[in-house]
């Protein structure tokens, strides 16, 4: 017999995972459903005893969810797991947790990739519903515990099978999302701005705001954008030169002193999504015979900046 009980975990409670649990656990405190934040660490330790100080337009909250835990046994199977994580931690992640993800459970990624469902599926090939998302809204850690909006609007779209009553649960939690039918153009046109922004930030140490105000810079940034375009069109998306001009546009709607999530990751010596947002479009522009000599320019200068390899690992 089907619990009353709905579960929704939200694994990885940094600025994404923040952003999204903190209106959750506010909205469905002492009700059916059940938000669980997975984290470990200090980061847990603060949560469990302090609740989640969630920082936005001014004002900050504290939360407290149902459930703060790192044990699959305590968490048991959910009904939703919302992956915030990062890129990189997805397969590792899954497998420490795939006792929590049942035949029923749904899964909703809100990765800054292009390929989170093939990841995944390759991670759990029993998984059942897969949900690829992403979500704009810049929100960083201040401290474990802690999480500050810094801007974007926080709007999600995910794709998938349709599933009305989960948009709906989520929608009145308190989480701006929409259901896109052809979630893979979605993904394209975000990861149009996310990763040539995350690169060239991280290689000329600016902010958003310094990246608008350097003609060079944005001459470099619309042209590794350029490149992004032929890849997409080897996946039949078609991105446009308006969907160009919009994701540029998308910077002037940050604080000017915005910085990516991989430039902040290189900056405090973290493991980095650099696979995923500069390696993965010139790998896979290779394998297509394109060439990418504005991503190559700003990857070599990553490189020397921060001294890491060409294998080595925003929102």
């Amino acid at each position: 017999m089907k619990s009353d009980i709905t579960k929704i975990g939200v694994l990885g409670i940094g600025g994404i995972g923040g952003f999204v649990g903190a209106p959750l656990a506010k909205k469905y405190k002492d009700s059916a459903v059940k938000i669980i934040f997975i984290c470990r660490g200090e980061t847990k330790n603060q949560i469990q005893h302090e609740g989640l100080q969630f920082e936005s337009k001014g004002t900050t909250e504290t939360v407290f969810p149902d459930l703060v835990s790192d044990n699959p046994t305590e968490i048991g199977i959910l009904d939703v797991l919302i992956l915030s994580c990062k890129s990189y931690s997805i397969s590792a992640i899954l497998q420490i947790y795939k006792e929590c993800v049942g035949p029923e459970t749904t899964i909703i990624t809100l990765q800054n990739v292009v390929n989170a469902g093939e990841i995944i599926r390759e991670a759990l090939p029993e998984a059942g519903q897969i949900m690829e998302g992403c979500i704009y809204v810049a929100s960083n850690v201040k401290k474990p515990g802690h999480v500050q909006h810094i801007g974007g609007p926080g709007k999600i779209f995910i794709g998938g099978k349709e599933n009305n009553s989960l948009i709906n649960l989520l929608s009145d939690g308190g989480l701006d999302i929409t259901y896109v039918a052809h979630i893979n153009e979605i993904l394209w046109k975000k990861y149009l701005f996310v990763a040539p922004v995350a690169a060239i930030t991280s290689a000329y140490k600016v902010t958003f705001g310094q990246l608008l105000e350097d003609p060079d810079l944005m001459h470099i940034l619309e042209n590794m954008m350029l490149e992004i375009q032929s890849l997409a069109s080897r996946s039949n998306i078609h991105l446009t030169a308006q969907d160009i001009e919009t994701s540029k546009d998308l910077l002037t709607k940050f604080p000017f002193e915005s910085k990516s999530s991989l430039q902040l990751d290189f900056e405090n010596r973290n493991q980095t999504e650099k696979r995923f947002l500069v390696d993965y479009v010139i790998e896979n522009s290779n394998n297509h015979q394109l060439e990418t000599p504005y991503y190559n320019r700003v990857n070599e200068k990553i490189e020397a900046a921060y001294a890491v390899s060409s294998t080595s690992e925003v929102s």
